[in-house]
């Protein structure tokens, strides 16, 4: 049931072509603090501190805040950048997250690109994810590969050199593999894969039961940085 509604979803955008932006007007707001509730063929546009959107939006969506909740039908792009970023609805289009904290929920039927410190990936995604991030937990369903690179480095500070600390949690199902770098990788149980997946880390991970070993390309990390997705 789970796969059998995101592939529906995906022919429903390809027969409707509504990842196409919209010509129509585009809804804006600038100012402190401000939530719209919106039902338009047209884009919106909302900077502030603290800012919402919810409702139905045909066309582009640009969120530029301190703190930013998405809680709509996207036609569709979306890019959203703030300290804290929450996404949840459905999004036809592109999707650029760039925050210091990230959450996603929902469906996302176009590729989606994550910049984050910390995200936490959940819900149905048709295309490819790329993330890059400090710390990730990857849930829900990935139809398409998934990339992502620990954003942690090897820095000084007061004279100290501070380790790289980077992970990514696995608990959810990667049909189409992928490629990831961190630290550490963790498998939880329940993560499913259903083609390899690449992985350097410092450690090879301990797979739980459901994941064959020929499963994982393993090759250690070495303390070298990840190349960013």
């Amino acid at each position: 049931m789970f796969r059998t509604s995101l592939g529906a979803a995906i022919v429903g955008v390809m027969l409707t072509g509504c990842v196409q932006a919209s010509d129509g007007p585009t809804t804006t707001f600038d100012g402190l603090a401000g939530r719209r509730t919106v039902d338009t063929d047209g884009n919106v546009e909302m900077n502030g501190a603290a800012i919402t959107l919810e409702g139905r939006v045909g066309g582009w969506v640009e969120m530029n805040g301190a703190s930013v909740d998405v809680r709509a039908q996207i036609g569709g792009d979306l890019e959203a950048n703030g300290a804290s970023v929450d996404v949840s609805g459905q999004v036809a289009g592109r999707s650029e997250i760039n925050a210091g904290s990230a959450d996603l929920e929902g469906i996302y039927l176009g590729p989606v690109e994550v910049n984050a410190g910390n995200a936490h990936l959940d819900g149905r995604y048709a295309q490819s994810v790329h993330a890059n991030a400090g710390s990730m937990t990857l849930h829900g369903d990935h139809a398409a590969p998934v990339y992502f690179a620990g954003a942690g480095r090897d820095r000084s500070f007061l004279g100290r050199e501070r380790s790289d600390r980077s992970r990514l949690i696995i608990e959810g199902h990667l049909a189409a593999g992928g490629e990831v770098c961190a630290h550490e990788v963790i498998f939880e149980r329940g993560a499913t894969l259903g083609d390899i997946l690449r992985v350097r880390a410092d450690s090879t991970p301990d797979l739980p039961a459901g994941i064959e070993a020929d499963m994982i390309d393993f090759t250690p990390r070495n303390g070298d940085d990840c190349r960013e997705y």
